[in-house]
């Protein structure tokens, strides 16, 4: 009984359900009296049982430092927590104004993380921005990542697939089915723009409750005029892929 208690005992437990929470500028106390930029992040956070939960929130704080971070893009942003990384865009934007006062654009950031999948192997989150600090338009992101659900460990497409070339097979026949392309035509028909006229993953996949779901941001295989393109596969026709 006494070695099965510590069996018992030694298990992960199942990871609990995040807790929703939320920042704005309004959250600083150097916004009360001055102008500042619009911030609004939603995101998710988990209670630090193990360090499963403490890899889980190091990714979304990290996320959402760099989402806030206005300098060098080549540096990691140093703010450890929500609140410095916030001080410093509203200190960015302080100092861009100060530098350029006939500069009209009202800097804003919009982000949010959340849970788009769970099971037994893996946790999905998603992984979202909109920014703008001028010019003809602002950038727009989505993400997601991977994790194993017993580590918090993240998981590459590598990783997480042991049949990384079948799948690309397998998501091209769904890409050309959904947007109309014949096998015989270029991948790059219906103004597409897949590097070397050949198929290829996006940057970013991950799953939603049913489905793979492949998520290219504007500008990777289309003009930035058009929206995100998004595929979704269902999770029963990609098993066979998984590891």
């Amino acid at each position: 009984m006494f070695f099965l208690a510590l069996i018992l005992c030694s298990c992960t437990p199942e990871l609990s359900k995040p807790q929703p929470q939320s920042f704005s500028q309004e959250d600083l106390p150097s916004c009360a009296s001055r102008d500042c930029p619009k911030i609004a992040i939603d995101y998710v956070s988990y209670t630090p049982h193990t360090i499963r939960e403490t890899r889980l929130n190091t990714a979304v704080n990290l996320f959402i430092a760099t989402s806030l971070y206005l300098e060098d893009p080549s540096k990691t942003p140093l703010a450890l927590t929500i609140e410095e990384a916030a001080k410093g865009f509203v200190a960015s934007y302080w100092r861009d104004h100060a530098e350029f006062p006939d500069l009209d654009a009202e800097y804003f950031i919009e982000s949010s993380v959340q849970e788009t999948h769970r099971d037994t192997r893996l946790l999905t989150l998603e992984f979202k921005q909109y920014k703008y600090t001028g010019g003809a338009h602002g950038h727009q992101d989505v993400s997601y990542v991977n994790f194993n659900i017993k580590t918090g460990e993240r998981l590459t497409s590598q990783v997480l697939f042991k049949k990384y070339n079948a799948l690309c097979n397998h998501a091209e026949i769904a890409f050309r089915k959904k947007f109309n392309i014949s096998p015989q035509s270029s991948i790059n028909e219906n103004h597409f723009w897949f590097n070397d006229n050949t198929f290829t993953m996006p940057n970013s996949l991950g799953f939603s409750q049913d489905s793979l779901v492949l998520h290219y941001n504007q500008h990777e295989i289309a003009s930035y005029i058009d929206t995100p393109i998004v595929l979704k596969i269902s999770i029963s026709e990609v098993e066979e892929f998984l590891k």
